[in-house]
């Protein structure tokens, strides 16, 4: 069972050198023709900062066009319907950003042409801490944590070093934590990168708070938010990373919206129907007991996650 509190392990002391930093690491998007949006012109914008050539498409496009810092745009020359793609790396994003072009610039841009965003990756770089990929998933197999996430794997890397992701690649949301010196061939460093991947719905909603901010205050309150509830660590370094306000981003109103109407027009039904053919109607009390008892399990999980202030 996991602790409900988060202490810190016997002899483990605070890292006196510990550093952290914090950016938006990743952005993509696609724009497609909606009568009335004021789409933002990215390709001249980019265009006035760098050059580029054609490159090999992919994702089903037939054209794609890399700028030299990296950023890539992807369409196709029949099927506009399919409209045009935008993939922004954490290379590129620092290149944008020296030129005045930072994330929420770019994100508000994106919202305003009324753009799918399908992916966001949110970065904390930590510098001279003792936390290592293989102690965090040493402290999931050991249940050292609070958090909703019951999945973890550990892959060791082609470049040296481990990978440990919490949730699964398939899901919208899922963090990983990993060596970014060793990935980077930087020696004698210790930093470490902690990465919150947003995809599909949890993105979208992600940009949709953050396009109207001023600096990057709230989407480090997102973040912290965001790994809480997955998984935070008995360990005191990351404790200490992990301070500071919190921010749930929570299932998208409209997602909550289809559930809500799936639970009342096919769990529903599908009961009614059970019933009338079987004639079990003590399946009614089964059912509501059942329902609370989950409920009050999901409550309990959610009182298990802290908020660190």
């Amino acid at each position: 069972m996991r602790k409900k509190e988060l202490k810190a392990i016997e002899g483990d002391l605070l890292s006196p050198e510990l550093k952290t930093s914090f950016s938006v690491d990743w952005i993509s998007a696609t724009i497609k023709y909606h009568e009335g949006a004021r789409v933002y012109d990215f390709r001249a914008a980019f265009d006035s900062i760098s050059t580029g050539k054609d490159v090999r498409p992919m994702h089903g496009y037939n054209r794609a066009y890399r700028w030299q810092f990296g950023a890539l745009m992807l369409w196709h020359s029949e099927k506009l319907e399919m409209g045009v793609h935008f993939i922004l790396s954490g290379s590129a994003l620092k290149e944008l950003q020296a030129k005045e072009y930072d994330a929420i610039f770019l994100l508000a841009r994106f919202i305003r042409s009324q753009a799918k965003i399908t992916m966001i990756h949110l970065a904390m770089d930590i510098f001279d801490g003792s936390i290592t990929p293989e102690g965090v998933y040493q402290q999931f197999v050991e249940k050292q944590y609070t958090g909703r996430s019951q999945t973890a794997s550990i892959v060791r890397n082609t470049f040296g070093g481990a990978t440990v992701y919490i949730g699964s690649w398939n899901s919208e949301r899922f963090y990983r934590f990993y060596d970014k010196a060793v990935e980077q061939s930087r020696e004698g460093e210790n930093w470490k990168r902690l990465e919150l991947v947003l995809k599909g719905d949890y993105a979208q909603q992600f940009a949709y708070k953050f396009a109207s901010e001023k600096t990057l205050d709230r989407s480090f309150s997102i973040f912290r938010g965001a790994i809480t509830a997955m998984a935070t660590f008995n360990q005191i370094d990351w404790v200490k990373a992990m301070e500071g306000k919190i921010e749930k981003l929570g299932l998208p109103e409209a997602k909550e919206k289809k559930t809500r109407e799936w639970l009342l027009t096919q769990v529903a039904p599908a009961m009614a129907r059970y019933i009338a053919e079987t004639g079990d109607e003590g399946i009614i009390e089964v059912f509501s007991a059942e329902l609370e008892n989950q409920y009050k399990k999901e409550m309990a999980k959610a009182k298990t996650t802290p908020e660190i202030d």
